[in-house]
């Protein structure tokens, strides 16, 4: 088995943006005692301000992905890493989908997906999958969960096996891709693949704590706008994705379903502009979505003297930024290119408008209420 190497070339440029090169394996990539057959393609390193990512090219030959050091941050050289070194298992198993198995695969997950949808709305039933789909042994292991839903795209446009075989280049291994509709599709990657293998790290739970835990959501994060790129990169129309932390399927699947049903809803609500939407990072959506009618209304029109002002798109663009910078007003007008006293005076104003000054902190929790509550009323 060959890699599609110029298509995995093509895939990190548009990923990245920045020119990738194939470079032939040179002696001194290798370290001492290793031969190419036992060379690991799972570290990257330096040479003359170039990046080279090593990777087996076909049986017996080495080669290496280059670029230059100053286009990636370590974040995304972690990530290439991680994506390389799981091709290594991809290129000793051989391809995972034939075609006749594809068709197979394909009805499999389908009556899978529809299983799954009666599950999620009856949580009280607790039926196990059925043992027909053969699908008890994967899900048992630790998985990320990732919901896609296309709007506007043709039916059709997107196969199976097309996004099959797309999933599996872009993790560095087999995924389980699950149709719900014709524009919906639940994708489940084993932990491994997104986060590599238990380290020395997990021996320690408190240094695992404090040392892991918290750049999880920086990878999952990562890993969510890669795959939304190499999607928009492939097809035409618009897609939103949600992820939701690991878990495993066969204990909670129905539950996560639900989980990122809501937050693609929550997220096409309050975040019109976004296409990537995080299950932990709307919980305050989450909470004022549920609340009556009635009373988000009356809170409307309670909090401010007015709200004219709300309604003109530089303020609101310059209120997104400046909560988003955790109202930082000297990093808000960086961001906005205007000079910190036009900022000010724009602050200013809104406090004479609305009567509350967003550079103090009940003041500035009350004006992203309103903005998220208004989000959802007049739309509703």
């Amino acid at each position: 088995m060959t890699l599609d190497t110029e298509w995995i070339q093509q895939q990190l440029q548009n990923i990245i943006q920045a020119p990738f090169t194939i470079v032939p394996w040179c002696p001194e990539m290798m370290a001492e005692g290793e031969s190419t057959d036992s060379v690991i393609p799972d570290r990257s390193f330096v040479s003359e301000n170039k990046l080279y990512f090593p990777f087996r090219a076909s049986v017996g030959e080495l080669a290496a992905f280059a670029v230059e050091a100053r286009y990636l941050s370590d974040r995304e050289r972690k990530l290439i890493e991680a994506l390389l070194g799981n091709m290594e298992q991809v290129w000793h198993n051989g391809p995972s989908l034939s075609v006749n198995r594809a068709y197979s695969e394909e009805e499999r997950m389908n009556h899978f997906g529809q299983w799954l949808i009666q599950q999620a709305a009856n949580l009280s039933s607790k039926e196990e999958v059925p043992a027909e789909l053969e699908l008890r042994d994967p899900l048992s292991a630790c998985m990320v969960p990732f919901l896609l839903n296309g709007e506007g795209t043709q039916d059709g446009a997107i196969t199976y096996t097309q996004l099959h075989r797309l999933l599996a280049s872009y993790f560095g291994g087999n995924v389980l891709l699950t149709p719900l509709d014709e524009q919906s599709w639940l994708i489940l990657a084993r932990k491994e693949l997104l986060l590599g293998a238990d380290d020395e790290r997990d021996k320690d739970t408190e240094t695992r704590e404090t040392d892991f835990a918290e750049p999880l959501e920086e990878v999952l994060t990562a890993f969510s706008l890669g795959l939304y790129e190499l999607i928009a990169n492939e097809w035409v129309g618009v897609f939103h994705l949600a992820i939701s932390k690991p878990s495993i399927p066969l204990q909670s699947l129905p539950h996560e379903l639900n989980l990122l049903w809501e937050t693609i809803h929550l997220g096409k609500l309050f975040h019109v502009t976004e296409h990537i939407h995080l299950s932990w990072e709307l919980h305050l959506e989450r909470l004022l979505n549920r609340i009556p009618k009635e009373q988000r209304v009356l809170f409307l029109e309670q909090v401010m003297k007015s709200s004219v002002i709300l309604e003109d798109s530089e303020t609101m663009a310059t209120l997104d930024i400046f909560f988003q910078l955790d109202c930082n007003v000297s990093e808000t007008a960086k961001r906005l290119y205007v000079h910190r006293n036009t900022l000010i005076y724009r602050l200013d104003k809104i406090k004479q408008e609305t009567g509350l000054d967003v550079r103090t902190f009940n003041d500035a929790v009350l004006v992203k209420l309103y903005l998220l509550l208004y989000k959802v009323t007049k739309r509703k």
